[in-house]
């Protein structure tokens, strides 16, 4: 194995996940941990299950959004593309999921594949500034543990037990400070690259004075297909739409996680559900194995014990909520493989191309590939 870039975030990866895994595994008392799965109450499970394939549609319509001033794709197609790339997150590394949704977008739409790109790092772009938003809003009315019998979003209640521990909550709220500055600045930059484009490139060609030619052209030639992105920043009625769409994806995920906790009896009040959310998504941004294994679940397992859950409750809870987001969205990934005609081992091959360091020949390699 070559000791190349890639290589070496795939082994930081492996071994993220197996410590995080073992941090687990570690605390399992596995009596426990088999009277509190006997003893869930799973058809809470359905309405989780439904909101996890909802967030999937809102990102569809999301995306569609990004697209509008492109051309117009239907909305099943980019449910399509995009539960066929987190399938791909789920078993494959690299994260191969983030190429292939713009990659799949190409080959059935005949959007370029730099636009194609761009338009999908405006989602993710997206994704964190609600994301900012979100926690923002979580942690500036999460409850303070003095005044918890009061607060009008409810109690934290664990198996009829109020709790929540007293020095979290204040260290979390000097955080919103911080948080609200990142999205101001990211806000604010892409507006002014959108209103200066221009401006922005000869500042870039100056940082890029030393790399070679053929490198700049590239950087150059993704930095006009980004800009081309942003330009929905000009329809303020679409931003706002695309941005009320990025809170409703986060919103969805503490209103499943909140839902979940009723079948072990963790009745965590609603926004106390969304801190938990907030953990999960900066968690599983780390490099980790496929699937996020190991990390997904610790971060859970220490998002609840802020409220005082006990360990085997949210052991079981963090195992079930993993599973409700990785099995049904792998279920209708290979479905919508299925649907296009697209081979799963196409998708290996392109992982393959990923690991091996070769992502910048992919538009060589899209151009002779033929169209859906």
């Amino acid at each position: 194995m070559k000791f190349n870039k890639k290589n070496i975030l795939f082994i930081v990866s492996i071994i993220v996940s197996i410590i995080c895994s073992w941090l687990f595994v570690r605390k399992i008392e596995w009596s426990l941990l088999k009277d509190a799965l006997e003893g869930a109450n799973y058809w809470f499970v359905i309405p989780a299950v439904i909101l996890t394939l909802l967030v999937y549609l809102v990102r569809a319509f999301r995306w569609q959004c990004l697209l509008s001033h492109i051309k117009r794709v239907s909305v099943i197609n980019l449910l399509s593309v995009t539960c066929i790339g987190f399938m791909a997150n789920n078993i494959l590394p690299a994260r191969v999921g983030e190429v292939l949704r713009p990659f799949l977008l190409y080959k059935k739409e005949n959007i370029k594949f730099s636009t194609s790109v761009a338009t999908a790092i405006m989602e993710r772009i997206f994704d964190m500034l609600g994301l900012i938003i979100f926690t923002v809003v979580v942690i500036a009315i999460l409850p303070h543990p003095s005044t918890t019998h009061h607060n009008p979003l409810g109690p934290v209640s664990v198996n009829g037990a109020d709790t929540i521990k007293e020095s979290i909550i204040p260290s979390l709220k000097k955080w919103t400070e911080v948080f609200a500055a990142v999205g101001v600045f990211t806000i604010v930059s892409m507006f002014l690259i959108v209103i200066k484009p221009d401006f922005f490139k000869k500042i870039l060609s100056k940082v890029c004075f030393f790399i070679p030619h053929k490198l700049k052209d590239k950087i150059f030639g993704f930095y006009d297909s980004f800009v081309h992105g942003l330009k929905i920043l000009e329809n303020k009625t679409q931003t706002v739409w695309i941005m009320a769409l990025s809170l409703v994806i986060w919103i969805l995920a503490g209103v499943e996680i909140y839902l979940l906790g009723f079948s072990f009896h963790i009745q965590l009040p609603l926004v106390g559900a969304c801190l938990v959310a907030v953990c999960i998504a900066l968690a599983i941004a780390l490099p980790q194995a496929p699937g996020y294994i190991g990390v997904f679940h610790i971060a859970v397992l220490k998002a609840l014990d802020i409220f005082g859950v006990q360990t085997s409750a949210a052991q079981s809870y963090a195992i079930v909520l993993w599973a409700i987001g990785i099995i049904p969205s792998t279920i209708m990934g290979f479905l919508f493989l299925w649907r296009e005609g697209i081979a799963f081992r196409d998708v290996v091959k392109l992982e393959e191309e990923i690991a091996e360091g070769k992502l910048e020949e992919t538009e060589g390699i899209i151009e002779d590939t033929p169209k859906m």
